[in-house]
């Protein structure tokens, strides 16, 4: 059973899709790239407001925060790993990084296990045209490539306790 403070800090809040300030959420992306914009702006006039208001007439952003949850996690030893740190996110058609049209590589911002999903889930901001659930993709980890799949284009929860409904 997973506990302490590695569960709150990383697998529980990713299992919920929640962002983590400096690490998830990141100054060269906008607050709808990361889901957490709201859906209608203050009328008083604030810093930044004409920049959000430009960001939020785009048709679609560069890149949104996804979760990926890797689909095989184990190395060419047949060792299972648990990945950890920033992991390039790749094309596994031609192994290149993917690259947002701001020129903004992906990466994981975020990863861990998820032991109520039982599997490894990542963060990782997405160029918008890799940004559909059940995109295959894959990541580098100490030289090996392992295969993740998109499993939420921004806010959503790949467990969330507080919408189960109580056992009869």
């Amino acid at each position: 059973m997973a506990f302490g403070v590695e569960t709150y800090a990383n697998s529980r809040r990713m299992e919920k899709s929640l962002r983590l300030q400096n690490a998830d959420l990141l100054t060269q992306y906008n607050l709808i790239e990361a889901d957490l914009a709201r859906p209608k702006v203050k009328e008083a006039d604030f810093r930044g407001k004409a920049k959000h208001l430009e960001y939020k007439a785009r048709d679609h952003q560069p890149a949104m925060l996804c979760t990926l949850v890797m689909t095989e996690n184990t190395d060419r030893h047949g060792v299972k790993r648990y990945p950890v740190g920033s992991l390039p996110v790749m094309d596994p058609e031609t192994g290149e990084t993917l690259i947002d049209a701001l020129g903004r590589r992906s990466y994981t911002t975020s990863i861990a296990y998820g032991p109520t999903i039982g599997k490894n889930i990542a963060l990782a901001y997405l160029p918008w045209e890799y940004c559909q659930v059940g995109r295959k993709l894959s990541v580098e980890y100490f030289a090996e490539t392992y295969p993740v799949e998109v499993a939420g284009v921004g806010y959503k929860p790949l467990y969330d306790p507080e919408n189960l409904k109580p056992r009869s």
